[in-house]
């Protein structure tokens, strides 16, 4: 299994506390943190400097399911990782989106992190 190159992150999360602290530990393996509180707020990023989206489900403008299918329209194969406190989520996942439930911990989100970029074999 290989290691994370460097990636460049579009993080949406609304807590702000969890946004920080997954920044700041995302930020300390070397990756490049882009963060967001709100669907709208990450929709305006330029998608196309972006190599993963990680997003909270349950946001205060909507769905991160929703945020994902409309950044996918621009972007279709985006690594997507869904955050969220239910196991019984009800997402549908293709080989480029993956799902970490809360709490999650860094490893849980780096072996996430490497199936959806096509450096781990799938689960």
């Amino acid at each position: 299994m290989r290691t994370l190159p460097p990636l460049r992150i579009l993080l949406c999360e609304d807590e702000q506390l969890i946004r920080m602290l997954l920044a700041d530990t995302l930020s300390q393996k070397g990756h490049h943190v882009v963060e967001a509180s709100s669907a709208k707020a990450a929709l305006q990023h330029d998608l196309d400097s972006v190599d993963v989206l990680i997003t909270d489900i349950g946001l205060p403008d909507g769905s991160g399911v929703d945020l994902a299918h409309a950044v996918r329209i621009h972007r279709p194969d985006l690594p997507v990782i869904y955050a969220t406190g239910r196991a019984d989520h009800g997402l549908t996942l293709d080989a480029h989106s993956a799902a970490v439930i809360k709490p999650y911990g860094a490893e849980q989100l780096f072996e996430a992190m490497k199936r959806v970029m096509g450096l781990a074999a799938p689960l």
